[in-house]
């Protein structure tokens, strides 16, 4: 079978984003962002906030593996550090620093605000650079979804209610997902690691005021839960990234383990499934020999 050009994965993505065009085998994207560090030998927090070294890290990762896709972005604080929240950002994964803070009044949503975080910008730059990328890879970003996100607020001490809390988030993710289409990405994960609870509209608004930005620059807005999520909400404001076996009738991803050596088979094509994904990020200490043969072991099987 002749390689499906990075053009055409684009354009799938185009139609995913739509729920339309016909069915195919899906795009493998498993989220790999961290482990790039290990093809320079640096400590992860030397790449992440360096748009060139990301780049070429991640560029020779992908080219390592043979995959159509690269994530410039994955859920690390990012978010919480472009509002201006103190994170410690020279570990990994980054925590945010015991003294830090927020007052969600006084926070801006600006731009120009928000590329004042080294690693956000960083993000928003490699996604630039891959844009003009000759080899035409899918440009993937994961983001912290909202639910995840009003958890980290509150352990800051915002009191806000629901309402105003959810709002405010959405309107960082739109703002956030712009600034990604504008710099040329083609798919978005929000990232949850827990459910809504009792703010579930509020939280479908969030998912709702992101999700139309990315769909109006034709990006599909994919919804991924950690594993250890009990029963998954799936509103019609982003896409399901299923880990079951019970898909829904709509167009949709799958979410794999983060853990290689558990992969499947990639289905025929038969299915409306259009993505595979992982959960969580792949761990950033994986061996990249044996990321290599799991991934060459998925890519190998026929779809």
């Amino acid at each position: 079978m002749e390689p499906i050009t990075g053009a055409l994965w684009r354009r799938r993505m185009q139609e995913l984003a739509r729920n339309a065009g016909k069915l195919h085998a899906p795009l493998f994207a498993p989220l790999l962002f961290g482990v790039a560090a290990q093809i320079e030998a640096l400590p992860v927090p030397e790449m992440v906030g360096n748009s060139t070294r990301l780049r070429k890290n991640l560029s020779e990762l992908r080219r390592m593996l043979a995959l159509p896709a690269v994530f410039c972005a994955a859920p690390s604080l990012v978010e919480l550090e472009a509002l201006g929240v103190a994170v410690n950002a020279q570990v990994w994964p980054p925590q945010v620093a015991p003294d830090a803070a927020f007052n969600l009044a006084s926070a801006s949503l600006e731009p120009e605000a928000l590329l004042a975080s080294a690693r956000f910008a960083a993000t928003v730059d490699t996604v630039r650079q891959f844009a003009s990328d000759s080899s035409e890879p899918v440009i993937a970003v994961a983001l912290t979804g909202p639910a995840t996100l009003a958890a980290q607020l509150r352990s800051l001490n915002v009191t806000n209610d629901d309402e105003a809390l959810y709002e405010f988030i959405g309107r960082m993710l739109a703002v956030l997902a712009r600034l990604y289409a504008e710099a040329g990405a083609h798919l978005i994960q929000l990232h949850e690691s827990q459910l809504p609870g009792e703010a579930e509209e509020h939280w479908k608004g969030a998912l709702g005021t992101a999700g139309n930005v990315a769909r109006f620059h034709r990006i599909p807005p994919v919804l991924v839960y950690a594993e250890d999520i009990g029963t998954p909400l799936w509103p019609m404001q982003a896409i399901p990234a299923i880990a079951g076996d019970k898909p829904p009738p709509r167009a949709h991803a799958h979410a794999w383990t983060s853990q290689p050596a558990q992969w499947g088979t990639l289905p025929s094509g038969q299915k409306n499934e259009r993505v595979v994904t992982t959960a969580t990020e792949v761990p950033p200490d994986f061996p990249l020999a044996e990321l290599l043969g799991h991934a060459q072991r998925v890519l190998a099987d026929p779809v």
